[in-house]
């Protein structure tokens, strides 16, 4: 099963009224993060403070990669603009089709369109870049996928900031590797079944700037919540 299968199977199963399904994230280390319960993806109590202004950020047309559940994409809608929500988990599509997200499609983040989008939307995904490779190749992919003037709107964790022991750990094991700070070897676990390893990537905020101005983008920042940081780029 790919990868984030397994995760679009959780959000499924909770949309068809299994209210505890959750999945389990485990690192190469053997260590689990807390279990991850579909329902945080539906967020019932409504969007976090950040995303809302993540949502409210964006303007014209707009790609949501890494969608999931939907729900930031119909937060968009609800703002009265055009949204094409991808993920890569045809089960996680499906979840959004149900919920009214208008165009749900399966999609990788490095696809191309027929038409550019004057915001491209990655919040909780940009790990899915995988490595700082992948970063600098997503910028570069940028520029066939939005307008002139366009933005892009993203989130990141900087791993440093991290209180948990184990993470510390690990974060100094794969600088000790020859690793970036924020690289991740991880696995999904649901249920009885298990994905293949897939690498997944933090990027500090400093990082992130260096890459983007690499790529001739400016940054600037928009938020933090204590964990996670909100950032948009333009060109130029």
């Amino acid at each position: 099963m790919p990868d984030m299968e397994l995760h679009g199977q959780a959000m499924l199963d909770y949309l068809n009224g299994e209210k505890n399904a959750y999945c389990l994230l485990r690192r190469d280390d053997g260590i689990a993060y807390p279990p991850i319960y579909a329902e945080r993806f539906f967020y019932p109590d409504g969007l976090p403070e950040l995303d809302k202004i993540a949502v409210e950020h964006c303007v014209g047309r707009v790609l949501d990669i890494g969608a999931g559940a939907g729900t930031h994409s119909l937060a968009i809608q609800d703002r009265g603009l055009d949204v094409t929500s991808i993920d890569i988990s045809a089960k996680a599509v499906r979840v959004m089709s149900e919920r009214g997200c208008r165009d749900a499609r399966v999609g990788d983040v490095f696809d191309s369109y027929s038409e550019p989008f004057d915001t491209v939307f990655v919040i909780l995904n940009i790990g899915i870049v995988q490595n700082l490779g992948g970063l600098a190749g997503f910028f570069k992919h940028l520029d066939g996928l939005m307008t002139d003037g366009g933005q892009l709107i993203m989130d990141s964790i900087d791993s440093r900031n991290s209180e948990d022991e184990s993470y510390r750990k690990y974060t100094q094991d794969k600088i000790a590797k020859g690793c970036y700070l924020g690289e991740r070897t991880l696995r999904f676990e649901y249920k009885d079944q298990v994905s293949d390893w897939f690498e997944w990537i933090h990027i500090d905020p400093e990082t992130l700037g260096k890459y983007a101005v690499e790529a001739g983008f400016s940054m600037k920042h928009l938020g933090n919540d204590g964990k996670r940081y909100l950032t948009s780029f333009a060109k130029g």
